[in-house]
């Protein structure tokens, strides 16, 4: 599985110089430490403080009024969270509105995905946004029903879906394992790949498989090259080994866009690695050879 530092970061791998006798084994890499999930927000010490902190942050008047609200509430870690998700929710000043999502951006952790999914219900769109759109970068499919159903309570409003909440609520449900936000996952690529792609890649491994992989893979049959650029960047994150000989004639493709889309998706299926990001139509072309040999 994926991890959200992991995503933001992709480097290319140097080649190793030939030693003469046998390298030493490298150690093993660390087990990555187990999640111990909440299962209640904990009880905050000093609830009218931590209520004054956020009407400080959110009435700040100058840059320290709000740098020790914040930093009083970052203190309180998890227990503040709760409070700060049903402040924003209503929130209408603009200011606060984005303290209040850069703080909680800061402040939600993977082990809170499962008390996140009680605010998928509220009655608050911005509240409902900022949960789906934070645990969809947390992995975790014990909250697939929630996850699964909050899709679907906003996918029955249609056309009237807020654009935000479609956003989320899909890259929540794919996270945690469902695969019925992929098409709305397929529209955001085709639109903003460039900003949204590394938090779509961690949410996509919840649902790599032969499912997913049938969804997506269709799309590459479409004459339009955005949904095609847009499928395989999907691909990468979603797609297994049955899909690779549909993708390796689009090596040959003279559009740089859509080989390199191919050469990325080929990458995330047989590899595990992550895209590279602005090869040129050279390098592009000597790693089409390379993976058409590979494939």
């Amino acid at each position: 599985m994926f991890r959200l530092a992991l995503l933001f970061t992709c480097a290319l791998s140097g080649a190793a110089a030939a030693l003469a006798q046998d390298p030493p084994k490298p150690a093993a890499a660390p087990a990555p430490a187990k999640i111990e999930y909440l299962t209640a927000w904990p009880k905050p010490a000093d609830k009218d403080a931590l209520m004054t902190d956020i009407e400080r942050l959110c009435k700040a008047r100058t840059e320290d009024m709000g740098k020790l609200a914040h930093d009083a509430l970052v203190a309180d870690g998890a227990a503040a969270v709760p409070f700060l998700l049903e402040r924003y929710g209503r929130e209408k000043d603009d200011g606060a509105h984005e303290r209040l999502h850069d703080i909680l951006f800061e402040m939600i952790k993977a082990d809170q995905t499962r008390v996140l999914a009680k605010h998928f219900e509220s009655k608050n769109l911005n509240e409902r946004v900022m949960a789906l759109w934070r645990a969809g970068v947390f992995p975790d499919k014990e909250i697939h029903a929630a996850a699964e159903a909050a899709f679907l309570r906003m996918d029955k409003q249609g056309d009237k879906a807020d654009p935000d909440e479609r956003y989320a609520a899909a890259l929540c449900a794919c996270s945690a394992g469902s695969i019925k936000g992929l098409d709305t996952l397929i529209a955001q690529a085709m639109k903003r790949w460039d900003k949204k792609g590394p938090e779509m890649r961690i949410a996509l491994e919840g649902v790599r498989g032969p499912e997913a992989t049938a969804v997506v893979g269709k799309r590459l049959d479409e004459p339009d090259r955005k949904v095609k650029v847009a499928a395989l960047h999907l691909l990468g994150g979603c797609g297994d080994k049955s899909i690779t000989s549909k993708i390796k004639p689009l090596l040959d493709e003279t559009d740089n866009s859509l080989r390199v889309a191919a050469i990325n998706a080929l990458r995330g299926i047989v590899d595990g690695e992550l895209p590279i990001e602005g090869l040129s139509a050279f390098e592009a072309i000597e790693m089409a050879k390379k993976w058409k040999e590979k494939v």
